[in-house]
């Protein structure tokens, strides 16, 4: 059968590929199946749509959508259908999420649900077959005028067994170039915290009884990708995506010895307060780590804990960065601003634990409320939500919040970097405050991540 995959992806910065889609066109290629793609990553035009469509004319359509995305998909898709009535499957966090948002859309005929790759592909080699099959966990079908809602299938808890992501389908020199030379990976699944704005409490809820949902790829694996990868493509540094890099201390203290004699690039990690010791930093920093990223999200006790659900004193948080910086690697704190009962004075206590942990870089979002987690419930009881997603966090919020227009929250964000570094680097306070009003420049994100792959990056840290 001939698949056509479609990557809807809205999201200006950093730019990179769907893992998801490219481990289904692994196992679809595996299977002897014809794959193609749309991704509007770097811009695509109607046209160029519908003259790929035609030429590659295909059997079945899978698009997956996140929540910032899903209008874009649903844009796509419609078009699709105007084109050619083809089944239309739907997947990614909001189906998951929400599957009824997506069956009730008239343009999607499936909806899968988690962790449904393997699902994807049976009921693919059913229609192959001439015989579909509707009775398929983690699928949602329409079927003669009636929805058919399966069951939510048990987890994969060997990921070995996953193949690699094909990267081949998407231009991923390209996605490389984009952001410094950097390829991203992922080495985990699953999370076991449950903060309040995250839809990890429950997908957790969803799957109990499924397996256990934080899972680890073996290091063997893990390099054996990585390897790969960078046998193919002009690499120059490596990311991983995993929402908390240290929890596993064995597999940890395992890859710190092999990455750097067998990959020897340098990488980042996400880690988090509570979840990494200074002997962990150190093990990191030799063995390659430049930078890790660590989530503050709110410094006011009051919105950080009872709110978001963090669970982090202020003690631990500063300790934290300061191993950090005493291991000689760099850090990047994670903020949100614009929390549920947050007013300026709590904002101001998240700038001022900036100022006195001293981050290498900030980040700041806009805090938005997602279908299915604890804080859009909250919203949506309070009557704070609109009508609409927003399609960046770091732009614009679909809640109303009761304290900030969406202007003023957009202007505390710009200026949220001055505000931090203006007492310890005013050259580098500067130098954000710029960055941040010409963010939205196409060509100056090109620009900026072109200086900063030749070390500008360094000229900003002094």
């Amino acid at each position: 059968m001939k698949i056509l995959l479609i990557y809807p992806n809205v999201v200006e910065s950093p730019k990179d590929i769907s893992l998801g889609l490219g481990i289904i066109s692994s196992m679809l290629k595996q299977s002897g199946h014809k794959v193609d793609l749309i991704d509007t990553t770097f811009k695509i035009t109607k046209k160029q749509i519908i003259e790929k469509f035609k030429n590659f004319d295909p059997d079945l359509v899978a698009v997956t959508a996140a929540t910032n995305d899903l209008y874009n998909a649903i844009n796509l898709c419609n078009l699709i259908k105007s084109l050619k009535n083809v089944p239309i499957v739907c997947g990614g966090y909001h189906a998951t999420i929400a599957p009824e948002d997506i069956i009730n859309q008239k343009c999607f005929d499936v909806a899968a649900i988690g962790e449904s790759e393997s699902s994807f592909l049976k009921f693919v080699n059913s229609l192959e077959k001439g015989k579909p099959d509707y009775d398929i966990y983690n699928l949602w079908f329409k079927k003669d005028g009636k929805i058919v809602k399966n069951k939510i299938g048990n987890l994969q808890q060997d990921l070995d067994k996953i193949p690699f992501a094909d990267r081949r389908i998407f231009d991923y020199q390209k996605y490389i170039d984009s952001n410094r030379g950097l390829a991203t990976f992922m080495s985990s699944k699953g999370c076991p915290f449950q903060c309040t704005y995250c839809i990890n409490k429950v997908l957790i809820e969803k799957y109990r009884g499924k397996g256990t949902y934080l899972r680890f790829r073996t290091i063997d694996n893990l390099l054996k990708e990585i390897k790969q990868v960078v046998s193919e493509y002009d690499v120059k540094e490596i990311e991983f995506y995993d929402d908390t890099f240290t929890l596993n201390k064995s597999r940890l203290k395992e890859f710190c010895i092999r990455y750097p004699k067998e990959i020897g690039l340098p990488f980042y990690v996400n880690t988090r307060v509570n979840a990494v010791t200074k002997e962990d930093l150190i093990a990191l920093k030799k063995a390659g780590c430049v930078r890790v990223s660590i989530g503050i999200e709110a410094g006011d006790p009051k919105i950080r804990n009872p709110v978001l659900k963090r669970d982090q004193t202020e003690e631990q948080i500063v300790n934290t960065f300061r191993w950090a910086k005493e291991a000689g690697l760099k850090t990047y704190s994670f903020n949100m601003i614009g929390i549920p009962y947050e007013d300026k004075e709590s904002i101001k206590k998240t700038i001022e634990l900036n100022r006195k942990i001293n981050p290498d870089y900030v980040g700041v979002s806009i805090f938005n409320a997602f279908k299915g987690t604890e804080l859009y419930d909250l919203c949506l009881k309070k009557h704070w939500l609109t009508n609409k997603y927003s399609k960046s966090y770091f732009q614009s919020t679909n809640v109303k919040h009761p304290n900030f227009t969406v202007k003023q929250l957009k202007k505390i964000r710009d200026s949220f970097g001055f505000e931090v570094y203006k007492i310890h680097n005013k050259k580098r306070a500067y130098i954000d405050l710029i960055d941040k009003k010409l963010a939205s420049i196409p060509f100056y994100t090109k620009l900026r991540s072109f200086l900063i792959g030749k070390g500008i990056k360094n000229i900003i840290e002094k």
